[in-house]
């Protein structure tokens, strides 16, 4: 959901600028359109439908259910059969964008509460990266991992965390067995219990 074709410039041009490769005009352009899909979706969350029989019969035409109450355009788009070319003649300036652009709108409202979760998903892998691994650490002799993981963490000797976990034969309860190993050997109960909380999440 994050590494999407039509998102691409949104995510990659502040990159491109900082390290040279994109001139200050198209990086104000690029920063311009997040602004302004930041602003319609704010704007459609404003847009506020009532039950009437007219906007029923709409929506009985675009295949989705009738309202019986005050709906927002944005609450409406979120809906899986409904479109953002279907909301356009209750918010006109969907009809003035280009087509890829309503489609990234359109994205973004649908799978917005499974984007916050990925983006979640993102920050508690950063942190496991950055988790590093005693270098002289004995697997072998470490109690809580399975024998798989042992000889395959013995030979790999991953330097984080993170590296550990995308191990092939490394489960996740294996992974929180070298938590709490390394957490023993440094200190610090509070953060193993967080990132204990980590691979929970992400397995």
């Amino acid at each position: 959901l994050i590494l999407r074709s039509d998102n691409a410039d949104t995510r990659l041009t502040g990159l491109g600028y900082e390290l040279g490769l994109i001139d200050e005009k198209r990086y104000e352009r690029v920063r311009e359109k997040v602004e302004f899909i930041g602003r319609v979706v704010e704007e459609l969350a404003t847009v506020i439908l009532p039950p009437t029989g007219r906007v029923n019969d709409r929506l009985a035409a675009f295949g989705t259910t009738p309202i019986i109450g005050q709906v927002s355009l944005l609450e409406l788009l979120r809906r899986p059969e409904v479109e953002a070319g279907h909301i356009e003649e209750f918010y006109p300036a969907l009809a003035m964008m280009p087509a890829e652009l309503k489609k990234q709108i359109e994205v973004e409202v649908k799978y917005e509460g499974y984007i916050k979760r990925q983006q979640s998903q993102i920050r508690q892998f950063k942190r496991l990266e950055s988790k590093k691994i005693p270098a002289d650490i004995d697997y072998k002799g470490l109690n809580g991992l399975t024998i798989q993981a042992r000889e395959k963490l013995d030979r790999v000797r991953p330097q984080s965390i993170g590296q550990a976990s995308r191990v092939s034969g490394v489960s996740p309860a294996d992974i929180n067995a070298l938590l709490i190993h390394i957490e023993q050997l440094i200190g610090g109960n509070n953060r193993e219990n967080a990132d204990r909380d980590t691979i929970s999440t992400l397995s």
